[in-house]
């Protein structure tokens, strides 16, 4: 079986949207709109684990969100998003994926169909 991860990052401030909660930790139907990700890639038969960046002053919002969910531990966010995919991407060296999916937590909306995608063996990946 391959080693599919999914790094999902959520380390924003979701200052364009305004409020006082980052938007990846809002409600959406009952559940934290990161959530909704989380639980895909949890069900997805391709993907072996699910590692969240986070903004570690957004801690307590993360562990209500993801509250009882079997996901590796989050790592902590950097200055922009490229610093956080970085920072999630040296996370998983030790756990030596053959592919890691890289996902957006306020795109809530993820199907299966779009996970299969960059998980078809030889597939072309694409961000989802």
């Amino acid at each position: 079986m391959t080693n599919s991860i999914a790094l999902i990052v959520a380390a924003g401030a979701g200052t364009r949207l305004g409020g006082e909660v980052p938007k990846q930790y809002l409600p959406l139907g009952g559940r934290a709109v990161l959530r909704h990700s989380v639980e895909t890639f949890l069900r997805h038969r391709a993907i072996t684990g699910v590692r969240t960046v986070i903004s570690p002053e957004h801690r307590a919002l993360y562990d209500t969100a993801v509250a009882g969910l079997p996901i590796l531990p989050p790592v902590a966010g950097g200055a922009s998003r490229q610093d956080s995919v970085r920072n999630g991407l040296e996370s998983l060296a030790e756990l030596q994926p053959d592919r890691v999916l890289i996902h957006d937590a306020v795109r809530p909306f993820l199907t299966a169909e779009i996970v299969d995608r960059p998980c078809r063996p030889h597939g072309l990946h694409a961000r989802v």
